[in-house]
């Protein structure tokens, strides 16, 4: 769920830690209630809140902090530099395309106003034959290959076209900050994502996980596994393959779930 394709990448600056820009009139879409008997957790209350252009340096810094280092593939390959302030400019590209501005991403926000859950949704491209421009035209070899892979498993998911046609919304990158993960953000996120859909009358929602823990969430969401690509299984042309991400993450699954 970490990492799912979209046709185009648009232009994006790297994040000013400087500039926070949030959208204040946008409209809390639900509230949950996290604090119980347990001291650690009192106060960690949020709302959902769908993201929009202007939240876009604010999440792009979150997603620098909490998934561009520890997403399986990112890690696998170490697409991220071992430096503080380090970063991959096309993931940022990738992050911020048209998910930011389609009315269909989401995020979690905290009583104090942080950011503490991420979820980038978008609207599928019908698949096509040759390899899109912005896969042959990236500049950063490690990127081009988590591409590349993302392009493997959607051409086999829709090698039947029984997918064709349809408005799927695909699921492409979920991300909760840590000091918060174990609390139902992540699930509330994807069923608030679920309800968006139904709404904009898509056919299904999918995501193609790359890690092992969001494929469980999806699951308990009463996702449909349709497509399962081992790691091992995808090699290179002496036949090594392409990604070892550590144990648990042995797959790239693919989930749908109709709506």
């Amino acid at each position: 769920m970490e990492t799912v394709l979209s046709s185009n990448l648009a232009n994006s600056g790297r994040i000013d830690a400087n500039k926070t820009n949030f959208a204040k009139d946008v409209p809390k879409i639900a509230r949950y209630t996290l604090a119980d008997s347990t001291d650690n957790n009192i106060g960690m209350d949020y709302h959902i809140q769908i993201v929009t252009k202007d939240d876009k340096l604010r999440i792009l810094k979150f997603l620098r902090r909490f998934f561009f280092r520890d997403e399986p593939l990112n890690h696998s390959i170490q697409l991220i530099p071992e430096s503080e302030d380090s970063t991959c400019i096309e993931l940022e590209e990738y992050c911020s395309m048209s998910t930011l501005e389609n009315n269909l991403s989401l995020m979690a926000v905290s009583t104090s106003g942080a950011i503490v859950g991420v979820l980038l949704n978008g609207k599928m491209d019908p698949p096509c034959d040759e390899e899109p421009e912005y896969i042959t035209t990236c500049e950063n070899p490690k990127f081009k290959k988590i591409l590349r892979l993302l392009r493997y498993v959607d051409k086999n998911v829709n090698r039947d076209g029984q997918y064709q046609g349809l408005d799927i919304l695909e699921i492409r990158i979920i991300s909760v900050d840590t000091n918060w993960r174990g609390k139902g953000i992540g699930k509330a996120l994807v069923e608030k994502a679920i309800e968006i859909g139904k709404e904009k009358d898509f056919h299904m929602v999918r995501a193609d996980c790359s890690s092992s823990f969001s494929g469980k969430l999806c699951a308990r969401l009463g996702f449909e596994r349709i497509y399962e690509l081992k790691y091992a299984d995808y090699v290179d042309e002496d036949g090594d393959p392409i990604f070892c991400p550590a144990f648990p993450h042995t797959s790239i699954i693919t989930y749908i779930k109709k709506l």
